[in-house]
């Protein structure tokens, strides 16, 4: 099976944060940007949105730091998974996460990393703008490199 990502194009994305509102209800069962396993990050000088979620990096930091083994990944699918009985909360994976896509559950103070919604990602079905795609990596590897060859061609 390829692994599958989220991935996001900031070009269609309006900074609106459902993604945010349908992850956070998926997880915890309410509407709460905090609790949410993806982020939109802004920069209001550009005008310009970016949502940013678990990148599945190939070697994961997040996984080797942590001390207890509560970070992992399905082998099979390549999904994130934090082991919320084992996480003590230490915050090495907040820490050591290149993109800032780990975070601490406020109330449990354990790790929260987008898990993919168990391949049904609510961020992507509820993107109101398409912004945000649910396919296999190569599908967004071949993308990207058509948008930079378009785009250099173009200048």
């Amino acid at each position: 099976m390829s692994q599958k990502v989220v991935s996001a194009n900031s070009q269609l994305c309006t900074g609106c944060k459902q993604c945010e509102l349908f992850c956070s209800f998926e997880h915890e069962g309410i509407y709460s940007p905090r609790l949410a396993r993806i982020r939109v990050v802004k920069f209001e000088e550009k005008c310009l949105s970016v949502p940013v979620t678990c990148a599945y990096c190939e070697r994961p930091v997040c996984e080797e730091v942590c001390p207890v083994g509560a970070m992992k990944h399905d082998p099979a699918t390549g999904a994130a998974q934090v082991l919320e009985d084992l996480c003590i909360g230490c915050k090495e994976c907040v820490n050591v996460c290149p993109l800032g896509a780990v975070e601490i559950h406020p109330k449990k103070g354990t790790a929260m990393r987008c898990d993919q919604c168990k391949g049904d990602p609510a961020c992507v079905k509820y993107c109101p703008a398409g912004a945000l795609q649910y396919e296999p990596l190569s599908h967004t590897v071949r993308d990207k490199r058509r948008a930079r060859v378009t785009a250099w061609s173009l200048d």
